[in-house]
């Protein structure tokens, strides 16, 4: 019988989290830096997109603050250890370190990639010449913790400026010339968060205009100049929302603004009137920061879930088409705790996720790619899609064979169907399924669906019930026509076809029959239920589970059902009989989604233990135990009967699976021919006394015992053994002196093993003599580990020199015994 035992593995982990340090963007927008944690990624924005550089911290302290320069020459940042570093990009390594003052949070280098500006808790503001690595000025001033600082200066002159805001609502205008500040304006109450300075007048520098934002959601235009003493306030603009970010546009009389709505606006400075915005999400976000791109014209909005959404600004400026901006392109730094997916498309090329937010999100999968061009594990796409319609967290979904139809639960009561439309390569909502009173925790579609469009929902929620909804008929049920397009707004189902109470305690899985004529809900109460999917009559009850269930599945090809528990097992039930046929037991912790897979042959389980297992259903066993994850594994979904499947944990790590089992055996059987292959020159050799070939076969057979017999055998051949200065013989011993670093560990690791036992130890101690000979002690010191290795080689040789004295002093006491009885004779 034909097993799916080995599979090939790829790793889709965030790029982006657990971090409050803003990403970082160059000015062409090729490169991004963003951190995770105490890592930091370099992130290739252009096609393939992939992480080019990832650099790791020393002191493993979180970043707080990181910048990439305009030109994508260097990154700059600081941990919480106070460790302003410098990594050059060319030479992939830290060039420059220094210690700062205080804790730095906020970062900003000047457009010639010169200068980088740090400002600090303790209110300090200092610039650093990167190239040169120095602390160029100094700045103190601030009362209080600097919360934005930017840079403002004219080529060719001596126009250099540095803007700087705190907690307190200050602002502080910096002349680097001289070294000194310039104006001081208090006009805000709370952090100032956003800073821009640009030219007015001609561009001479005789006058400058200043912008600031804070989160008291007011927009401030200031002017100053050569000859003025004072910096003048020309305007205030509510802006209804705390700003976490503002500039100037490439319109003179418009200016952007982000923050604590997560929405971004474009706003008139005449006016104080919103020209464009970008749709509010449902989800309880706000912008933490945005990165100018392609001087000014796009920009990234950073969101506080780590999520980056692409804009032009100019096209939306120029643009009269509509009231919002348009989103281009949307970048997830990480998805969360991923709860549940399914694979989606017309090719099923994407990946549906149900994770820790209403957004319904879809990612392109590398499981449909070709192996060889599949590239490694940062070769993945880190694009994401994104579709709003629940107002709380997603608990699960499901999705049609053909992955044209998806089905998404929510903690708002409530299910939505999602269609997708090949014209415009994308889902939309297409109905709404509304009258449960407790969160949505399950849903199912139908397997067969002969008219191609999902004719019913199941559903399933902590009110305890099951329901079955009717779904409205497609107005282009089925085809392709042209004219058929989204709707407006979903159709709103709000009866359904049948109500049951099931269980007792929350409803925690449902799955339907391959042919949906029944279907079973797994539940908190340790029992799973069978029920008849057209009328939805109870037709049974399996209980034997000690503790809640988390997941069901039926089987494609026999009338069986899995369930799986929190009491570690699982348990394989008979449709006919309802009685358990088998329980696997493997897991160390809750088991929380199984699925049958290579025909009913096998089963594969992930747990709450990080471990996938495959089982053999025939014997009960495991028969193979993956270990790729780190925390529990809430979502699983399968492809092709097992051929590939791909799993995903509470920490968003995604592992994207691929059988390779027949690979592996042709390699197992290459490797064995070779084997065989090797083993016949080995003997070869040593009939031929070719001494050389012998030793460095034998010690790439990597068999201790096979190395041992061919050194023992050089003794025993050897003609030179009156030589005091050969060891071996003449052949092996100036092979041993022209080794590399790891074979003379691997040998002396050899060594060890046989110093142990008194059989062997004689051949052992001859190789170490070798060694010592023939290669450089300076050197032999230096090679990691090997030390060690020697010091316990020195114990046993002390073991075995004390037995060989003591035989001698034996051999005394018969001397004399013999001479004794001599005598007597």
């Amino acid at each position: 019988m034909d097993l799916r035992t080995t599979y090939a593995s790829t790793k889709l982990e965030p790029f982006y989290a657990s971090s409050g340090a803003i990403a970082s963007v160059s000015e062409d927008g090729k490169l991004l830096a963003t951190p995770v944690v105490d890592k930091i990624n370099i992130v290739s924005l252009q096609e393939p997109r992939r992480i080019l550089h990832s650099i790791e911290t020393d002191d493993e302290q979180d970043i707080t603050a990181l910048q990439l320069t305009p030109d994508g020459e260097y990154l700059c940042f600081v941990s919480q250890a106070q460790l302003l570093r410098v990594y050059s990009l060319k030479e992939e390594r830290v060039i420059r370190s220094m210690k700062v003052s205080s804790p730095v949070y906020v970062m900003a280098c000047d457009e010639t990639s010169t200068l980088l500006a740090l400002g600090g808790t303790d209110g300090s503001v200092s610039v650093v010449d990167i190239e040169k690595g120095f602390v160029t000025h100094s700045l103190k001033g601030h009362g209080a913790t600097i919360s934005s600082v930017k840079f403002y200066g004219e080529l060719n002159s001596e126009t250099w400026k540095l803007g700087s805001g705190d907690t307190n609502g200050m602002v502080k205008v910096w002349d680097l010339v001289k070294r000194a500040c310039q104006f001081t304006v208090q006009e805000h109450t709370t952090a100032v968060r956003g800073l821009d300075f640009r030219p007015v007048g001609g561009g001479d520098g005789e006058k400058v205009q200043l912008l600031s934002g804070g989160r008291d959601n007011i927009v401030n235009l200031y002017e100053f100049g050569k000859s003025q003493k004072k910096c003048k306030l020309l305007k205030t603009v509510p802006v209804n929302e705390q700003v976490e970010s503002c500039g100037f546009t490439h319109e003179p009389e418009v200016f952007y603004c982000a923050g604590g709505g997560a929405v971004y606006q474009l706003v008139s400075l005449v006016s104080g009137k919103v020209v464009k915005q970008t749709r509010a999400p449902i989800e309880e976000l706000f912008i933490i920061g945005t990165l100018p791109i392609l001087h000014g014209t796009k920009q990234y909005l950073v969101f506080s879930d780590q999520t980056l959404f692409l804009i032009d600004i100019d096209e939306a400026l120029s643009s009269d088409n509509s009231e919002y901006i348009e989103v281009e392109g949307k970048i997830a730094g990480n998805h969360g705790t991923i709860a549940d997916i399914r694979f989606v498309g017309p090719n099923l090329d994407k990946l549906a996720l149900a994770t820790n937010s209403p957004t319904l999100r879809i990612i392109p999968t590398p499981l449909s790619r070709d192996p060889e061009e599949q590239g490694d594990q940062e070769e993945f796409p880190i694009e994401v899609s994104m579709y709003e319609q629940h107002t709380d967290l997603l608990n699960s979904l499901d999705a049609t064979s053909d992955g044209m139809w998806v089905a998404t639960a929510s903690k708002d009561h409530t299910v939505v169907l999602w269609k997708y439309y090949r014209d415009l390569e994308e889902f939309f909502p297409y109905a709404k399924f509304v009258g449960h009173v407790g969160s949505v925790t399950a849903v199912g579609l139908p397997h067969v669906m002969p008219r191609q469009w999902p004719e019913f929902v199941l559903t399933a929620s902590n009110d305890l019930t099951i329901k079955k909804w009717r779904v409205p008929k497609p107005a282009a049920a089925g085809s392709e026509e042209e004219g058929d397009q989204p709707l407006d707004e979903p159709i709103v189902v709000k009866t359904s076809e049948y109500t049951r109470r099931a269980h007792e305690k929350d409803i925690n899985a449902l799955s339907i029959a391959p042919n949906d004529s029944v279907f079973a809900t797994a539940s908190y109460d340790k029992t799973c239920k069978v029920w008849n999917l057209d009328d939805g009559e109870f037709l049974a009850t399996l209980a034997n589970h000690k503790r809640g269930l988390w997941d069901v599945a039926f089987c494609q090809y026999d009338k069986l059902l899995a369930t799986c528990s929190g009491d570690k097992t699982i348990k394989i039930w008979s449709l006919d009989t309802y009685a358990v046929v088998k329980t696997l037991e493997g897991h160390t912790n809750a088991v929380q989604r199984c699925s049958f897979i290579n025909k009913n042959k096998q089963l594969i389980s992930t747990g709450a233990d990080g471990l996938v297992i495959l089982w053999d259903l025939s014997t009960g066993e495991a028969v193979k135990t993956l270990d790729a994850h780190n925390n529990r594994i809430w979502a699983l979904a399968v492809m092709n009967d097992g051929e590939s499947f791909v799993t995903a944990d509470a920490d968003g790590f995604f592992e994207f699976w691929r059988d390779n089992s027949e690979e592996e055996q042709e390699r197992n059987m290459e490797q064995e021919k070779l084997k065989i292959e090797q083993e016949q020159s080995l003997q070869n050799y040593l009939a031929e006394g070719d001494w050389t070939n012998a030793f460095l076969l034998a010690m790439t057979l990597d068999h201790p015992m096979r190395l041992y017999n061919v050194l023992r055998r050089t003794i025993n051949f050897s003609s030179e053994a009156s030589d005091d200065s050969i060891v071996f013989n003449k052949e092996i011993d100036e092979l041993v002196g022209k080794l590399d670093k790891d074979q003379i560990l691997m040998l002396v690791k050899r060594c060890r093993d046989w110093n142990t036992n008194a059989r062997t130890h004689t051949v052992a101690q001859k190789m170490i003599r070798c060694i010592l000979l023939r290669q450089n002690i300076e050197e032999l010191s230096e090679i990691p580990g090997l030390v060690r290795i020697v010091e316990s080689i020195i114990s046993y040789a002390e073991r075995h020199y004390a037995r060989v004295d003591n035989l001698v002093q034996d051999s005394y006491i018969l001397d004399y015994a013999l001479v004794q009885m001599g005598k007597l004779g």
